[in-house]
């Protein structure tokens, strides 16, 4: 199963993510774990997934070439290319809003955080 991640840029509450992805990972095999390269997340993300043995595919923003819709360029590039199979939502602004209503658009199960 193929898994992306999506949170808010400030969002750093790493011991409900570490918590959410086990519980998960105890009912569905995840085979890749996707992340937008969050600063503070990106890390445990990255870590989490070599312990599990999990393939991991980061989408940073390009901030130098898109500025502020950076993050919404990233975002619809991620779930096209990614192909996930769901994303896990955790606590976010609009960008983390708006990429699950795409996600939902695009038939991808969404289970928010």
């Amino acid at each position: 199963m193929r898994v992306l991640i999506c949170s808010g840029r400030f969002y750093a509450d790493i011991h409900t993510l570490t918590r959410v992805l086990d519980l998960y990972a105890r009912t569905q095999t995840i085979d890749v774990l996707i992340h937008g390269g969050h600063q503070a997340l990106g890390i445990v993300i990255e870590t989490w997934a070599r312990e599990a043995d999990v393939h991991v595919i980061r989408y940073p923003a390009n901030w130098m070439l898109h500025g502020k819709y950076a993050e919404t360029r990233r975002n619809l590039f991620m779930l096209e290319d990614s192909r996930p199979d769901v994303l896990l939502a955790f606590p976010g602004g609009e960008d983390t809003a708006e990429c699950t209503k795409m996600a939902q658009k695009f038939g991808i199960r969404v289970i928010e955080v």
